[in-house]
This record gives C-alpha cells, sequence and structure tokens, in this order.
C-alpha cells in the first residue's frame, strides 16, 4: 500500500508556502492539476522546484485533498 501523507512545502522564486499532497512517489501542491513523480525523498519543508521528477499527469480538476491524490493516481 502506498503511503499517504500531507507535507509542508515550498515552490518558486519567492518560495511560496503550500501544503504538499503525497501518495507513494506521486505528489500535488494543494489546488493544482500538476502531478508529478519522483524516488527522492519527500520530506516536511521541500522545495518542490529541487525534486527530480520522473514522470507526470493533469488532472481535470485542481486536487484539494490526499483522497482526490489517490483517485486520480490510482485511476491513471
Amino acid at each position: 500500500m502506498k503511503e499517504l501523507k500531507e507535507i509542508n512545502c515550498v515552490y518558486g522564486s519567492e518560495h511560496q508556502k503550500s501544503i504538499l499532497f503525497v501518495y507513494g512517489n506521486w505528489y500535488v501542491c494543494e489546488g493544482s492539476v500538476n502531478v508529478n513523480a519522483t524516488y527522492d525523498e519527500i520530506s516536511d519543508g521541500v522545495d518542490i522546484e529541487l525534486l527530480n521528477d520522473y514522470d507526470m499527469f493533469t488532472a481535470s480538476e485542481p486536487i484539494n485533498s490526499l483522497e482526490e491524490l489517490q483517485k486520480y493516481v490510482d485511476d491513471e
């Protein structure tokens, strides 16, 4: 079973703070449609701009919860 977790993150040149939903190797910022996968360590406070992505997809609607991320990944 893939691990589900919600952590604090930053992104962009201004280090905008956000919530990151993580399901296994997949992750998405709260309110985004851009879902990415990485083998990098994802820990609290991560700068997502520094993660090395190996796969991605675009959700049809913004993702606002762990459950929504899980549904999109499992349906993908």
